[in-house]
């Protein structure tokens, strides 16, 4: 890991976002983020009404503004609305992630790179009257920021602890505000050395309120940097490489040749691309989530079938999905055994099943210790960019299903149709805004480009506004 810090990395960073225009996007990649717009707006509509982003709001009432809570008729100024949307967005952990292009990072450090950003740039582009194009822009900006950042910071970042999309999803939030904004490279720069100093986010945190927490405040964070650079407050000009600064802090090292000459050359989005879940649980899960899944529906196997089984995969899912015997919804999230138990005795894993309730049904909490999931030797020599697991089902007959995946659904490899994401979408809305205005709204995210006011398409969020 290079830990030579004459690469100016944050120069690099502030000429690439501030460079970056509409007309330099490709449509390709102004698809994908539509894309990735849409299933954010879902993924805040879905967590609005959970108890995590319910706290934040009350405590955050009275912060009167132009900036919509999304799936609400509340209004808070942009800094406060960024924070509950962030979390809101991340409270079923249904949110995109990124992926890595090293073989020793960590599935790209498990960044969720989406809400933080747009969480971020939606609440300041409706107080600033930006246009749709305005907001896809930045959104794209701040994503390719936050993604490239983490896949060149050393593994430890992650592995020591830090969740990255608390601390460098901070560091995407600024740089696509900071565009927004149309802030020159010095407030540029200053605003990503602000943001680095407000980053936050502890993994110990998983699998309670505070993880969302770390992707509102990493939202929340993005757009104080910001605001407070446009008027001239100051910091470090070259926070990330500098010897005391995050990367060298938070990291430990990096790898310039990962940042400088990649921005956007190409997209992120692009190559190696950002996953959006198809299942409200930690991502680390999902390719033995797929198998299961498959097994059981293709081979119609009921529970009282089903003797043992068994996930292998890498010490480093492990390191992430760390409750084997939960007891909450937020722990079921990142509980391998949960994930397969949920998965035989009710063929799904949806919103519904990683609830309290979900998780404690009684007939559930007695199949989890059918569940073994250990450290494959093969899988771990493989490399932690990896999320391959492998699934093996054996019957009380004496049948064996046995299968492995290194992607799911949602991945670049696998991505999920038109349809599949507006399902996905109308499943998070149901509550907030009901069938007919989620379909309005889906119609008017897939033309946010076009549209003169962003605001006016995050208002088809609002569920007060007529269908």
């Amino acid at each position: 890991m290079d830990n030579d810090h004459s690469t100016d990395i944050t120069r690099a960073v502030a000429e690439f976002a501030l460079a970056t225009r509409w007309e330099d996007i490709s449509d390709e990649v102004v698809a994908i983020a539509i894309d990735h717009i849409l299933d954010t707006y879902g993924v805040m509509l879905s967590g609005v009404n959970e108890e995590t982003a319910r706290i934040v709001r009350e405590v955050l009432a009275g912060r009167e503004g132009g900036s919509l809570v999304v799936g609400t008729t509340e209004r808070r100024d942009p800094i406060s609305a960024a924070l509950v949307n962030g979390v809101a967005g991340h409270a079923l952990d249904y949110d995109d992630t990124q992926l890595s292009t090293s073989v020793e990072g960590v599935y790209g450090l498990l960044t969720h790179p989406s809400v933080p950003v747009l969480s971020a740039v939606s609440s300041v582009a409706e107080e600033r009257g930006s246009s749709g194009a305005d907001l896809v822009t930045a959104f794209v900006v701040g994503v390719e920021v936050a993604c490239r950042v983490a896949d060149a910071i050393s593994p430890r970042h992650y592995q020591a602890g830090f969740h990255s999309t608390g601390t460098i999803g901070a560091i995407g939030a600024a740089a696509g505000v900071g565009r927004l904004l149309g802030l020159d490279e010095t407030r540029f720069r200053m605003a990503l050395g602000i943001a680095a100093s407000m980053s936050s986010g502890l993994r110990e945190n998983f699998g309670t309120m505070t993880k969302p927490l770390h992707s509102g405040r990493a939202g929340q964070s993005g757009v104080t940097a910001a605001l407070l650079a446009e008027r001239g407050f100051t910091a470090s000009e070259e926070i990330l490489e500098a010897p005391r600064g995050f990367y060298s802090a938070a990291g430990g090292g990096f790898r310039p040749e990962k940042i400088v000459g990649q921005l956007g050359k190409p997209f992120f989005f692009l190559d190696p691309g950002v996953s959006i879940k198809p299942y409200p649980s930690g991502s680390l899960s999902h390719p033995a989530q797929d198998l299961i899944l498959d097994f059981v529906i293709s081979n119609d196997l009921r529970p009282e079938d089903v003797k043992r089984v068994e996930v292998g995969t890498n010490s480093n899912v492990l390191n992430a999905l760390i409750h084997h015997r939960p007891t909450t919804g937020l722990q079921g999230k990142f509980s391998m055994e949960y994930c397969m138990a949920t998965a035989v005795l009710r063929r799904r894993a949806g919103i519904a099943e990683f609830t309290d309730e979900g998780v404690n049904d009684p007939a559930i909490q007695a199949f989890i210790p059918r569940v073994d999931v250990v450290v494959d030797p093969r899988l771990e020599a493989m490399g932690y960019q990896h999320v391959r697991s492998r699934v093996r089902v054996e019957t009380v007959k004496g049948d064996v299903y046995e299968g492995e995946a290194e992607w799911a659904q949602g991945y670049p490899t696998k991505p999920l149709s038109p349809d599949q994401l507006a399902g996905k979408f109308l499943d998070c809305a149901k509550e907030s805004l009901g069938d007919e205005r989620a379909w309005v709204a889906i119609e008017g995210i897939r033309k946010l480009p076009l549209a003169a006011r962003a605001g006016d398409i995050v208002a088809l969020l609002d569920p007060s506004r007529e269908a």
